[in-house]
């Protein structure tokens, strides 16, 4: 193990018993974060026009500022888009980070000088459970690749604006940037077809210790590696073929469940993974500390002020709004923070549960507009995930992607019914018994769903269908979709599912036409 690794363990130890100990007790850090953002932005406009002068605790800053989601906040950000200063915080935005769209259309979200030097502090954290907890880890010895969007931005007046991870990735440090796989040239690559292919003939010859991104896409990383491993050498098997020393996997974005298996067939040796919770508008929120608990410990001192409401409670007038010491174990709240980026008490549109263990942890469970609800069946996309990762596990499937729409009654079906979308890495025998285990496993764990399923009436038997291979791809292709943060919406929405219909059905001529098998995604 070199000096450096020695020295990141040493300061990784002391940085994650200060992180347990903060989510032991949050109110504290919590209070001082809020206080001190409300201080700094009290003579911008949005501090004059909610009080800010008068704020001098947490109840009192709560009464001033009502929750707000992006369409509330749209016309502050406008003004400064236009390059007006202390709008929502000190001095001019000087970076937007355009977001994938996944739910609300595309958001022009505010990237200060401040959300750049905490989102690089969350960057050492989510390196921090491992470096702290591992003996062997030396990760400092070779190489970090991360796949994130293309460091190349736009200009709109003064300020630029990109994707969030290309923007952070313009701002490594360079004494850090020595580590980093493939190259500041790649990273710069806007399209993400060559993206993944310059990534993989650069990253084949280097030492890649820890692998970093959105599951969905490092999947394609890795087989676009093998692929062109295999052109240059015989007998490359698995990753660890290519990367005999690579010891770490951070991810985010989605759920990790479902592209587990698919993740062990590539790796080909077991590697420490570690799940992370993040969010363009408030950076690192939440790590996974134990390898063996899935459930990510709050991270209370570093970029976001939290506020929790109970989601039963979104649409009352005055709902709670909870501090991270208040919550309870398995309710699900919607998550509000505030940052130093300019959102005040702003809803995420995430949906997280806490864990009954001390400290609390959480884990993601949804997001509040990705929820199956047509029939007041109210499965959240959570559920889902875990549906399809424990039926996928019972069968032996290794899912690459998939999808849930909701058909309502008609003339060929008197009940309604979930149809789920499934790309598989192999085929599948029987589609019904994969149908039945998934009915099987939200039935167990929602009293809606299973009440909706019961005495045959309401919902019918949920439906499987499988997709040819690619399609899913395509699809997102197809939506400018591609890359970065940008992730396969769990709940389709009618035109969404249309689109992704009319996508199999063509890739389904095209393997009957041309007699093979459909090729991989990205091929």
């Amino acid at each position: 193990m070199g000096f450096l690794s020695m020295g990141a363990r040493f300061l990784a130890s002391r940085r994650l018993d200060r992180l347990r100990a903060h989510a032991l007790d949050p109110r504290p850090v919590q209070a001082a974060l809020l206080l001190r953002w409300v201080r700094e932005a009290s003579s911008t406009r949005f501090g004059r026009e909610h009080g800010f002068g008068e704020v001098s605790d947490v109840a009192s800053y709560q009464r001033a500022v009502p929750l707000r989601d992006y369409a509330a906040f749209q016309h502050y950000i406008q003004r400064s888009l236009a390059g007006d200063a202390d709008v929502l915080w000190p001095g001019r935005t000087p970076f937007f980070a355009l977001s994938s769209g996944t739910t609300s259309g595309e958001k022009y979200l505010p990237v200060t000088a401040e959300t750049i030097r905490l989102n690089r502090g969350g960057g050492w954290d989510s390196m921090v459970p491992y470096l702290a907890q591992w003996p062997t880890a030396d990760l400092f010895g070779g190489k970090f690749l991360f796949l994130g969007g293309s460091t190349s931005l736009r200009s709109h007046g003064a300020a630029w604006i990109g994707d969030n991870t290309g923007i952070m990735a313009r701002h490594i440090p360079s004494l850090l940037r020595r580590f980093h796989s493939p190259g500041i040239e790649v990273m710069a690559e806007p399209e993400w077809e060559t993206k993944i292919t310059e990534t993989a003939d650069r990253a084949i010859d280097h030492d890649v210790r820890m692998i970093c991104g959105v599951p969905s896409w490092l999947v394609l990383l890795a087989e676009r590696v093998l692929e062109r491993a295999r052109a240059r050498r015989r007998r490359v098997q698995s990753l660890a073929d290519v990367w005999p020393r690579l010891e770490l996997l951070v991810h985010g974005g989605t759920a990790f469940g479902p592209y587990r298996r698919r993740f062990e067939e590539l790796l080909g040796k077991e590697i420490c993974t570690i799940d992370t919770y993040s969010a363009s508008e408030g950076g690192m929120l939440a790590v996974q500390d134990h390898a063996g608990q899935s459930a990510m410990l709050p991270i209370a001192d570093r970029g976001a002020f939290f506020e929790f409401v109970p989601t039963s409670e979104l649409g009352a007038d005055r709902p709670p709004r909870l501090l991270l010491h208040e919550v309870v174990p398995e309710v699900d709240y919607a998550v509000a923070v505030t940052t130093p980026s300019g959102f005040w008490s702003y809803l995420l549109g995430d949906v997280v549960r806490f864990t009954p263990t001390r400290p609390r942890r959480l884990t993601f469970t949804g997001r509040t507009a990705q929820t199956l609800n047509a029939f007041g069946e109210h499965v959240s996309g959570g559920e889902l995930e875990r549906a399809v990762t424990d039926a996928a596990a019972t069968l032996g499937l290794a899912v690459r992607e998939f999808a849930v729409a909701a058909h309502f009654p008609d003339g060929s079906s008197p009940r309604g019914r979930h149809v789920f979308y499934l790309e598989l890495e192999r085929g599948l025998a029987d589609p019904a018994r994969l149908a039945a285990e998934l009915d099987r496993r939200i039935r167990d764990g929602n009293e809606d769903y299973a009440a909706h399923r019961s005495r045959g009436f309401g919902l019918a038997t949920p439906e499987v269908r499988i997709a040819p291979r690619g399609s899913f791809y395509r699809w997102m292709a197809e939506r400018g979709k591609l890359g970065g943060q940008n992730k396969v919406p769990r709940v389709l929405s009618p035109e969404h599912e249309r689109g992704l219909v009319a996508v199999f059905t063509a890739r389904r001529e095209f393997d009957k036409n041309s007699g093979c098998e459909a090729p991989a995604a990205g091929s």
